[in-house]
């Protein structure tokens, strides 16, 4: 079984994943952690190959890692922040990629508000707490406000990260399993 959970950086992503697999046992695949494994610093790569090379490279790993997981467990894969809102164009079968992960029955867009500008200012706020990425608030705000109406607009399930992580898990749990 795949869960997807979809939505712009700082949404709480990973942070549920991780949540929900300490709470229920499941397993969790985050793109990003997986791109860090398998090629290397993500804002590096981008620095030397540039962001469409890295999105390519985002859904080459994507594609083997959903081939090679074992579908008879429960696997949450984290998408990368902008995976769902590459150009459809980028390679040959990415418009398929993404429209099987929004139309799939377990994919869940997380965002802290279903409103822009609350929206906006959670993520900047989350994104900017995470010293690693050495990012501006005017690029996180530009990010998020050019990223929400693809992302609100998708088919999938939304669900709010405005609670405790473990609230959310919980409630995401007797969702799916009910």
């Amino acid at each position: 079984m795949l869960i997807y959970f979809i939505g712009p950086g700082g949404a709480g992503k990973t942070t549920l994943a991780k949540q929900f697999s300490k709470d229920f046992g499941d397993i969790y695949y985050d793109l990003d952690e997986h791109f860090i494994l398998k090629i290397g610093n993500i804002s590096q790569f981008i620095n030397i190959y540039g962001y469409k090379e890295y999105a390519i490279q985002n859904i080459e790993l994507y594609q083997n890692l959903v081939k090679n997981i074992d579908h008879n467990l429960i696997n949450i894969v984290v998408c990368s922040s902008g995976f769902m809102t590459y150009p459809n164009e980028l390679t040959t079968n990415y418009r398929e990629i993404k429209t099987d992960i929004e139309d799939h029955y377990l994919t869940f867009l997380l965002l802290p508000s279903f409103e822009l500008e609350i929206c906006v200012k959670e993520i900047v706020n989350r994104q900017l707490q995470r010293k690693y990425l050495n990012r501006s608030a005017t690029s996180e705000e530009h990010k998020i406000r050019n990223r929400f109406p693809l992302y609100i607009n998708l088919k999938c399930q939304k669900i709010l990260t405005n609670e405790a992580p473990s609230k959310i898990a919980f409630k995401l749990y007797k969702q799916i399993f009910k």
